[in-house]
């Protein structure tokens, strides 16, 4: 089955139109012949739409997802599935996939995206539509920092706190006051990964195999508990490119230089254990390769602004 969606409208209305079917009550139920499961929508203030997709299809889909070059829409696309999905972007295939990397991909203007899903599968996808004027409204210095993001990818890992916080959205649909507040927190933490990023002055056109590759040389980053890692000139021979190109491209697409990027892996990782209290700062030290706890709280402090006893 194919599907033609244009995200300057309602998502939930062009897959009723296209299937056939009926939307009842926000929440569109997907008919027999097709599968199992159903896609639910949320309206909250300042123009933010959130879908929840949660079902299993009896066979391939697949969705062209068009953002026009002058849209006043941004979307999210949030995979939450084990599942496989792949998607080619501006002609650039990607395997979206759930953990090796789990992420999140931001559908800026003129931006065309083709995913096909493999059918008898279980999958979950969570979109949200923002419309520009939110961003002008609370954070301007967001769109003033994608400006030159037309035609490109931007892909940010769904680390999990921020998973967690989604989860909280979804949990609490019915309570929409609380629902709006997790929504709020999630869009500010997801603003605060964007404003973090080292942005190009200027976005290239990947050929899908670099694209390809870069994914591939980003799951050797992903272990924060690795004891070494591949040198950049390492990680450019398994991205199949020169290291020029690869450093450059790679801080286009996951926003900081390789080397920055597992570092970040290392220290959410570690915020994390120890806001579970999971491990103390001297455990976590040394297993992340510090000679000493001092040194792994200066870093971490460089980096949070906090010295790790504040998590514990």
């Amino acid at each position: 089955m194919n599907f033609k969606i244009d995200i300057r409208h309602n998502i939930i209305h062009q897959f009723s139109d296209q299937m056939g079917a009926k939307v009842i009550d926000y929440t569109l139920t997907l008919p027999a012949n097709f599968g199992t499961g159903q896609m639910e929508l949320s309206v909250f203030p300042n123009q933010i739409e959130l879908y929840h997709l949660k079902c299993n299809v009896h066979e391939v889909v697949e969705m062209q997802s068009t953002n026009p070059k002058h849209s006043e829409w941004l979307l999210f696309n949030i995979n939450l599935s084990n599942s496989a999905v792949k998607k080619t972007v501006n002609n650039q295939e990607i395997n979206f996939q759930k953990f090796l990397p789990s992420g999140i991909l931001f559908y800026t203007p003129d931006t065309n995206v083709f995913s096909s899903n493999p059918k008898n599968l279980d999958f979950e996808i969570v979109l949200i539509r923002i419309h520009k004027d939110f961003f002008k409204q609370f954070d301007s210095d967001t769109i003033f920092n994608l400006r030159h993001s037309e035609n490109a990818i931007i892909y940010e890992d769904l680390d999990y706190n921020l998973e967690s916080v989604l989860s909280s959205v979804l949990q609490h649909k019915a309570n929409k006051i609380r629902a709006n507040a997790f929504l709020m927190q999630f869009l500010a933490d997801i603003i605060d990964k964007l404003k973090s990023r080292e942005l190009p002055s200027n976005y290239e056109h990947l050929h899908p195999l670099d694209l390809k590759g870069l994914f591939m040389a980003s799951a050797h980053l992903r272990n924060p508990l690795a004891p070494n890692i591949p040198s950049v000139k390492q990680l450019a021979e398994i991205a199949g490119m020169g290291t020029t190109k690869f450093k450059t491209t790679f801080k286009q697409v996951f926003g900081k230089a390789p080397i920055q990027y597992h570092k970040k892996i290392k220290f959410d990782y570690a915020k994390r254990e120890l806001e579970s209290k999971r491990k103390s700062a001297s455990e976590l030290s040394y297993e992340l390769g510090y000679s000493h706890p001092s040194k792994f709280t200066s870093a971490f402090k460089k980096i949070f602004g906090n010295v790790p006893s504040a998590y514990n």
